[in-house]
């Protein structure tokens, strides 16, 4: 029998204030037992039975120190023919913790320990106890743009006349403020006038890096704007650095991104939505060659491992979920990534893969072969503005204006035909090429 995370070996009660600790530190981690009448080294030595009455009344009062007492069990049992007594102590709920005497305590091994500073926010956070977007904000009303305000009330309630309602009733309708007036930290992350000053954390740091590795950049920006503001402008910033390919269907030209929008969209918003906000890290978005990943700082919640995601739904902050909800963004059924994987799939490319990474998750998304997806030159675009310029072109005419061999014309338009851009009509010398709309 060796002392270990779920068990704690005690020869007698001598100190209420340790075995007080043992009972906090168990509820507050994983439950445990604790055995009064074995010594640390595993000797039973066990309780004279005379004094089992007493020492019962010693644990109960020791048990009584911590706050809220946490489910227990006091048992005497037999072990090598010798009375013991085992404290069985339960897992406090998963939005609750307890205290003896006002300190939080958790179990590490073989020792309690006690939480202070970042590890009690830690703590607190994992237990569900301290959520970000529901704290009260050192922000005032008056910090919140009524604008963005009354924009959001229109898009979560079309059919309703909210013009004559008045701002601290609407952000206390939708539960961002109390009636005093004060503002939660919610309201701040979607409504705020200046994110930046006031919830710096909530930037997103995107790049485009030329090749797979993280080398040279190509295009960059940093965001610092409410939550919506970051969705769109992340939006923007991907649809400008990810290649289009297309498709022909019938004689129409249809636009392939090279990752599914709806894809890229929904994790957008997982990771504004998911993230840490205590944390003060930026969410990143990394466009490579043959790879987009988005990482948001936070690991995954207690409770949920990389297998449990798509089935199983659990929230960071579910007041700033609720508010994104309302709006659509959101369905709160566990349905958005089943409905990534299936997009991808559709796509004929790879499902996303997930990643814990020191503090970070990490989603990364799989692309096409730039071969799949048609991608053209900066030449071949000059090529289909001459077209539109001038309706039709030929292979001389293209190796005359671009300072070209013939032969590389006739590949570039060749390629533009394949890729759907373009469509041959003729034959030999009076061959020419047309723009597909």
């Amino acid at each position: 029998m060796q002392e270990g995370e779920g068990l704690e070996l005690k020869k007698s009660v001598s100190n209420y204030n340790d075995l007080g600790q043992c009972v906090c530190a168990f509820a507050n981690t994983a439950g445990g037992t604790l055995i009064v009448g074995v010594g640390d080294d595993g000797e039973v030595n066990g309780i004279d039975e005379t004094k089992l009455d007493e020492v019962q009344l010693r644990i109960s009062g020791a048990v009584q120190c911590v706050s809220p007492v946490p489910l227990h069990k006091i048992l005497i049992d037999d072990m090598e023919g010798k009375k013991i007594i085992k404290i069985e102590v339960s897992l406090m709920a998963p939005d609750s913790f307890c205290t003896h005497h006002g300190l939080i305590y958790v179990r590490s091994g073989s020792a309690n320990l006690r939480m202070e500073g970042a590890a009690m926010m830690q703590f607190l956070t994992d237990r569900e106890v301290l959520r970000y977007d529901s704290r009260l904000s050192h922000e005032l009303m008056d910090d919140l743009d009524e604008v963005k305000i009354r924009e959001y009330m229109r898009q979560r309630s079309p059919l309703a006349d909210l013009s004559n309602v008045s701002i601290a009733d609407l952000l206390f309708n939708i539960g961002v403020a109390d009636r005093d007036g004060r503002i939660r930290n919610a309201a701040v992350l979607m409504f705020s006038k200046c994110p930046k000053r006031a919830v710096p954390q909530c930037e997103v740091r995107l790049a485009r890096f030329a090749g797979r590795e993280r080398v040279m950049v190509l295009d960059s920006q940093f965001v610092n704007g409410t939550v919506l503001e970051n969705l769109a402008a992340a939006e923007s910033f991907i649809m400008r650095n990810i290649r289009i390919g297309h498709r022909i269907e019938g004689m129409i030209r249809k636009d392939v991104p090279e990752y599914p929008v709806s894809a890229v969209r929904e994790l957008l918003i997982n990771a504004l939505v998911h993230r840490d906000y205590f944390d003060c890290n930026a969410v990143q978005v990394s466009i490579f060659e043959d790879r987009l990943e988005i990482m948001n700082p936070g690991k995954l919640l207690p409770g949920l491992s990389l297998e449990d995601i798509g089935s199983l739904s659990k929230q960071r902050n579910p007041l700033l979920y609720g508010l994104l909800r309302e709006l659509r963004l959101l369905e709160g059924m566990a349905t958005g990534i089943p409905k990534v994987r299936a997009s991808m799939i559709d796509a004929g490319l790879p499902e996303p893969s997930f990643q814990e990474i020191g503090g970070f998750f990490k989603v990364t998304l799989v692309g096409p072969s730039s071969r799949e997806l048609h991608v053209i030159t900066e030449r071949q675009k000059k090529v289909l503005r001459m077209v539109e310029e001038k309706g039709e072109i030929t292979t001389g005419e293209v190796s005359s204006a671009l300072d070209v061999s013939s032969p590389t014309a006739y590949n570039d338009l060749q390629a533009l035909d394949r890729a759907g851009y373009l469509l041959r009509q003729g034959k030999g010398r009076g061959s020419h090429y047309v723009l597909i709309r």
